[in-house]
């Protein structure tokens, strides 16, 4: 028989309840009503942005790559334009981060 030991854990000791729950660290239980609405604000700011530079970035690629004639160059060219992609991907995050980080309250 399985017994679920009642103890509390060593590392729980002054913690609040909600505290112990496992969260991203964004969105603590002890976040603050301004810190919350930053911290959901950012999260829907990186998930439209990061859409919107899908769908431009991608448009555009397309465009590129069926204005190459010849099929050696096309195939050399989608390495280039994913990795451009994916840098401007990270410079965005990087960026909404920064402006996060800047306009959440601090403690």
């Amino acid at each position: 028989m399985i017994v679920a030991d009642l103890a509390p854990h060593p590392g729980s000791q002054g913690r609040s309840t909600l505290s112990r729950f496992a969260m991203p660290y964004t969105f603590g239980p002890d976040l603050s009503l301004a810190g919350a609405l930053v911290a959901v604000a950012g999260c829907l700011t990186r998930i439209f942005s990061a859409v919107a530079l899908f769908a431009v970035w991608g448009s555009l690629s397309v465009l590129a790559w069926s204005t190459i004639a010849n099929g050696f160059f096309r195939v050399a060219a989608e390495l280039p334009l994913l990795l451009l992609f994916l840098a401007g991907l990270a410079a965005l995050m990087i960026a909404i981060s920064t402006v996060e980080r800047i306009l959440a309250p601090h403690r």
